[in-house]
């Protein structure tokens, strides 16, 4: 990781490191062991004297991974180094003389293949960084869903291919921005109890484990996904890549919408708009030679992840269609460094949302005066379909229209009003609720009231779902 070029990567620290990487590895093994105790293929001893060295601050992380290249990958250096601390630490303390260090070694492993270990592991570190990632997306909806009922009727410009349309609410912004994030959260939920266990051997025939357990080789790997609390796909997906573009997928997904939400504060926090700002922090935003600006700087590096992203996914995809034979050459290494940068990436992004929407200034004098500059324009679908139905209507639109056109004010539309239609046809009051933006909102507030209720109900659910989840055996 270059952090130096990647601000902010410090909010995801310790998430896909090589310790944490390691430290997910060294967890598989001593989970295949406890798998192996339930057979009976070892003892107590056995499982305590392995776990008893299977911290990763027990071992040299870039010494494997100087190591790694020779097999391909990191799981021989590693075993090297689990099997030596095993021997290092087996001095009678923790097990009996009886058990002899030999016996503990070879039980390391037995019946994996490195691929088994890498891509449980690798699904593990998503399940890691997946509740932190999940905490933080649920933060931002939260903001989201108390920005949105706040300004429910707060009266914004609605700009469509960058030039105003028509109006709005700011409500109905983040009403927007809610329902994407909402869905990203039940998304990620699902996605995370699909999260599988990888168990297949060395050509996903599982006959290693067949000859240590005639019969049983199903019973180890369900076994196995319970002691992790992954999911059991019933079959060893060594060349089927489903399980990591699906995650990729989630990733990529959480960043577009995340994008959204920067790209439109980024926007909107323009001088010239100047509808919402960031929450302010002590040399945030500061420009090293410009003293006078506040720059957008936590959306505009949530907008790099957005950009970054589906090229990332794009290299997951690539891959998994490149999986040749019964086990990868080439497309399952690929893998790795865009899974976990983009795990990384869209984990920072989700820190960086929830504080800006947690802390967003929006400024709604502001957004009434914009909408208020657009002037009649604004309502000018409104203005122009109730002229056209009132008698000598289709003339006076005839007039209006280049008047909308070239931003004519309600003072200088009043005057083409009056010269086609008497005021006994359009009184005043009728023209100037015609002109009125607050009166031409269509259903805003009601998709604002129905896109905060679904937020509580999917928080609810997922709570629910949550704690049914942690209440259960593993």
């Amino acid at each position: 990781m270059n952090a130096l070029l990647e601000p902010g990567a410090t909010r995801a620290a310790g998430v896909t490191d090589d310790h944490a990487v390691l430290q997910a590895m060294l967890d598989v093994e001593v989970a295949w062991l406890r798998v192996q105790r339930h057979l009976g293929l070892v003892d107590d001893a056995v499982v305590a004297a392995v776990s008893a060295a299977a911290s990763a601050d027990d071992h040299d992380a870039a010494a494997i991974a100087a190591q790694a290249e020779g097999g391909g990958n990191p799981v021989i250096p590693m075993l090297d180094s689990l099997r030596e601390r095993v021997r290092e630490t087996d001095q009678g303390q923790l097990r009996s003389e009886a058990v002899a260090a030999s016996e503990t070694a070879a039980a390391i492993h037995r019946g994996l293949t490195s691929q088994d270990v890498v891509d449980t592991a690798l699904m593990l570190l998503v399940a890691r960084a997946g509740d932190s990632l999940s905490h933080r997306l649920r933060g931002a909806a939260d903001a989201v869903a108390r920005l949105a009922a706040e300004h429910r009727n707060t009266v914004q410009v609605a700009r469509t291919l960058a030039q105003p349309a028509l109006p709005t609410t700011f409500g109905l912004k983040a009403a927007g921005w809610l329902g994407a994030l909402d869905d990203v959260v039940a998304e990620l939920a699902s996605t995370r109890a699909a999260l599988p266990v990888q168990c297949g051997g060395a050509a996903g025939t599982r006959a290693a484990i067949e000859s240590l357990v005639p019969g049983r080789s199903a019973e180890a790997v369900a076994l196995l996904a319970a002691e992790l609390g992954l999911a059991d796909l019933g079959r060893p997906w060594h060349t089927d890549r489903g399980p990591v573009t699906r995650v990729g997928d989630c990733l990529v997904r959480a960043a577009e919408a995340m994008g959204k939400v920067a790209t439109d504060v980024v926007t909107l926090s323009r001088a010239e708009i100047g509808e919402v700002r960031e929450p302010a922090a002590d040399g945030r935003g500061a420009s090293s030679t410009l003293p006078q600006k506040r720059n957008p700087v936590l959306s505009v590096l949530v907008r790099a992840v957005a950009i970054e992203a589906p090229h990332l996914g794009a290299t997951l995809h690539s891959a998994a269609g490149l999986a040749v034979d019964e086990r990868p050459d080439g497309a399952w290494h690929a893998e790795w460094g865009a899974l976990l940068r983009l795990l990384r990436r869209v984990v920072v992004a989700a820190a960086q949302t929830e504080e800006v929407l947690a802390g967003l200034v929006v400024d709604a004098a502001a957004m009434r005066r914009n909408a208020d500059a657009v002037g009649p324009a604004l309502v000018s679908e409104r203005l122009l379909r109730e002229v056209a139905l009132l008698p000598e209507g289709p003339a006076a639109v005839g007039a209006l229209r280049p008047a909308l056109v070239t931003g004519a004010t309600a003072t200088q539309l009043t005057p083409i009003v009056r010269a086609h239609l008497p005021e006994h046809v359009l009184s005043d009051d009728a023209l100037a609720d015609l002109l009125d933006p607050t009166r031409y909102l269509g259903a805003a507030g009601d998709l604002v009231d129905r896109a905060v209720a679904r937020h509580h109900a999917v928080t609810g659910q997922l709570t629910a779902d949550h704690a049914i989840d942690a209440g259960s055996p593993s």
